[in-house]
């Protein structure tokens, strides 16, 4: 090799180093401004009405989502326990039998939580304007098939079931300067909507 291919051959590699130890560098010093997480850190979510949703809400979302082929299984984001479909295996040490005993409490509570689970931030938005415009979420958006469903068309929009679960996310729950609303009622129109939905196939 002739003396200036040397000299080219050694001035590459030195280029081709200085280039590779510059990114490392620059990883480095990147990763080492990144700051520690804070455990203490809390981003609060403004969620509808538990007791609502327990009382008037979970049983239809039960018949109509919560069968074993469809939101009664473990691997779905939005998971539906219930007295016929997956239950809660961490209560009763693990002896819920479907088909068996009520859906229990804590399994309303784990639903209520799967659902408000799926778009935290959506929900928060939705909540904090009185439910305006609910079909945002893609717990509705699927269901209507605003979206693919693997499920099909789950709802409608003259369905009782979806006037049941509009009406529950219109109760307000906080004020205009984001104030708890303590006193949460859900209308006798929207309750016999509820009603209904129960029977509804």
């Amino acid at each position: 090799m002739s003396r200036a291919r040397s000299l080219m051959a050694v001035g590459f590699h030195a280029c081709m180093m200085a280039l590779v130890g510059g990114g490392m560098l620059s990883v480095v010093a990147m990763s080492s401004c990144a700051s520690t997480p804070d455990v203490d850190r809390v981003t609060e979510v403004i969620v509808p009405d538990l007791q609502i949703y327990k009382d008037n809400v979970d049983y239809y979302l039960n018949r109509r989502c919560g069968s074993l082929d469809c939101h009664g299984q473990p691997g779905r984001a939005y998971r539906v326990y219930s007295r016929e479909g997956l239950r809660l295996r961490s209560i009763q040490d693990g002896g819920l039998i479907s088909g068996q005993q009520p859906t229990q409490d804590e399994e309303k509570v784990a639903n209520f939580q799967a659902l408000v689970g799926l778009e935290p931030e959506e929900m928060t938005r939705l909540m904090a304007t009185q439910g305006e415009n609910p079909d945002k979420l893609l717990f509705l958006r699927k269901p209507l098939r605003l979206e693919r469903h693997k499920g099909g068309p789950a709802m409608a929009v003259d369905d009782p079931g979806y006037r049941c679960i509009v009406a529950w996310l219109r109760v307000p729950v906080v004020d205009g300067q984001g104030n708890p609303i303590q006193n949460r009622v859900l209308s006798d129109r929207a309750k016999q909507f509820c009603k209904e939905a129960e029977g509804f196939p």
